[in-house]
């Protein structure tokens, strides 16, 4: 009888922090806090100096990206990847910053 009760526990507990998990969630428009944003800024001073060096391995890179086909993998990942995460990302906002809700409702008025 006593297990009983706790295994009713247990799977109320883990329905109820699910459906609290969705709802916070939810929410992805929220502003950014004074300390995301004060954390943000050793962050894009590194980003400068991480373009700067994975620049160079890309040419580095580059003539061995050629041969295999990849160099436009290559170029995204080493040159334009760090570039945008250091001068394109708002803010504070370290996740989800490559999802910008305005480049995708563009492309599916584009599509349109």
């Amino acid at each position: 009888m006593m297990a009983l009760h706790w295994r009713k526990t247990l799977v109320i507990s883990l329905l109820l922090a699910s459906l609290n998990i969705n709802c916070f969630a939810s929410t992805r428009n929220d502003p950014p806090s004074s300390t995301a944003i004060m954390v943000d800024v050793p962050v894009r001073i590194l980003g400068v100096g991480l373009t700067v060096i994975s620049s160079a391995i890309f040419v580095v890179a580059s003539p061995f990206a050629l041969i295999s086909g990849s160099l436009e993998e290559t170029w995204n990942a080493l040159v334009i990847e760090p570039l945008e995460f250091t001068f394109k990302r708002p803010m504070g906002k370290f996740d989800d910053w490559k999802t910008n809700p305005n480049r995708e409702t563009l492309a599916l008025e584009l599509e349109n």
